[in-house]
């Protein structure tokens, strides 16, 4: 068991492209479920100091920031389909999406999501507005860049796919049910959403995050890591 990577996630978060890529390499892998409190305490810091996820441990590499860890895992597993291979024009293509997802699409939602944390109170509203503008337009690129295969590379899904399903769920997650952001103009990214949501891998790291185990298909997941 100590030898299985370990991939430390928080439930909803964008750690959910790191559980379907190890579902897609089909190895065995525990993840740990974290909440504020194991963040902050001196275990955790010890294995990633920043106190933050996605984190993951594999034997006595530590490998931080979600970006960093798919492109470990597609290295370490070379053969795998997740990833082109290094030497490959299309690798070029996984660095510059998985850029954009990580330095754009992603402080996009922060700014939409939570706006007073960027602007004082009587101007949140404002910053909102103009969030949403922005995030409609990086949706609209997306959805104008999504290949014919549906997925972003026209080979099939690879580890930016993953990425980018984490981060678009986002449009439809909201605490009262209700869709944050309307998809009727993004023909592409709904597309992609049916997708993604047909895969095994990916209905299997939903039911990880959801610690809804037992209901799991054709995996390896090998349990939940438990914080002593």
């Amino acid at each position: 068991m100590k030898d299985q990577p370990i991939l430390f996630i928080i439930p909803g978060a964008c750690s959910l492209g790191s559980q379907i890529t190890l579902e897609w390499l089909k190895i065995p892998y525990q993840v740990g479920i974290t909440t504020p409190e194991i963040r902050q305490s001196e275990q955790f810091r010890k294995i990633n100091p920043a106190g933050k996820v996605g984190a993951l441990k594999d034997g006595d590499v530590v490998v931080g920031e979600n970006l960093a860890i798919l492109l470990y895992l597609a290295d370490k597993y070379s053969q795998s389909s997740v990833c082109p291979l290094p030497s490959s024009n299309d690798r070029a293509l996984i660095y510059q999406w998985l850029s954009y997802l990580s330095s754009t699409l992603h402080p996009a939602f922060q700014h939409f999501n939570y706006p007073n944390r960027f602007v004082e109170d009587g101007y949140a509203d404002k910053f909102r507005e103009l969030a949403e503008a922005r995030l409609l337009g990086i949706l609209q690129y997306l959805n104008n860049n999504l290949s014919e295969s549906g997925f972003f590379l026209p080979t099939g899904p690879t580890i930016v796919d993953g990425q980018a399903y984490g981060l678009l769920r986002w449009c439809k997650k909201h605490s009262r049910g209700e869709n944050l952001v309307d998809l009727t103009a993004f023909p592409k990214i709904r597309n992609f959403f049916a997708l993604m949501e047909r895969d095994l891998a990916v209905q299997n790291a939903l039911l990880i995050e959801q610690e809804q185990s037992q209901m799991l298909k054709d995996s390896l997941f090998a349990g939940y890591f438990e914080f002593g």
